[in-house]
């Protein structure tokens, strides 16, 4: 008794003088000829783009990842490409966007203290008391020492900024033996209340101690 294959596996019956599968074989070749000539007809540099927008999609899938608030997810997401991140400088947050505006006036001043006791007042540069072409030359230095070095979030620079210090007023005759930043602040007067020119803000006279930092034999040369 013949059996008929069932409609739909005729492809399984193999043909006289043909192996079973070539004609599958076939089709798959013809797929990637047309696949090939697909490709083929797309326009120059298409390949170009489409890597640059998904470079592009990454760096604001993470970037917007950076400034979402802190959790878990955001910790895990972030931790691979962490490092390369802060190395390149592309980590983000929202003080660039809106900035906690200061209520004070302030300046800051280093202490050297020399194994005699003798002490060296170093005092970080202060727009008002530079000509125009020192305040260009030290707006950038100035921004870190002064804006940002007393606050808590950059005290990971305190041992570098003393150790700097250390080894710019370094005398192999009278070593520096410790270093004490000073911040000196006042209060900003209400504009609401007055209006007060430059000329007639306070005087930064209240103080706090920002660090002190002893130094050992290997921070200076």
């Amino acid at each position: 008794m013949n059996m008929k294959p069932a409609m739909g596996h005729s492809y399984l019956k193999e043909q006289p003088g043909e192996p079973l599968g070539a004609g599958i074989s076939g089709r798959l070749a013809e797929s990637k000829q047309g696949l090939r000539r697909l490709l083929g007809r797309l326009p120059r540099g298409f390949s170009t783009e489409v890597a640059l927008s998904l470079a592009i999609l990454t760096y604001l899938f993470y970037q917007i990842t950076w400034l979402c608030e802190d959790s878990e997810l955001k910790k895990r997401i972030l931790e691979p490409v962490r490092q390369t991140w802060l190395f390149w400088g592309l980590d983000e947050n929202w003080r660039l966007f809106s900035p906690v505006i200061k209520d004070i006036n302030f300046h800051t001043l280093a202490v050297i203290t020399f194994e005699d006791g003798t002490k060296k007042l170093w005092e970080l540069p202060r727009m008002k008391r530079l000509n125009y072409i020192e305040r260009f030359k030290d707006e950038k230095y100035r921004k870190w020492c002064v804006d940002s070095l007393p606050w808590p979030d950059y005290k990971e620079f305190y041992p570098d900024f003393a150790r700097y210090v250390g080894r710019k007023f370094y005398n192999p005759a009278n070593k520096p033996a410790s270093l004490t930043l000073l911040l000196y602040w006042i209060e900003i007067p209400d504009p609401k209340t007055k209006f007060t020119p430059v000329a007639g803000l306070p005087e930064h006279s209240k103080m706090n101690t920002v660090f002190y930092y002893r130094y050992k034999p290997e921070d200076l040369p």
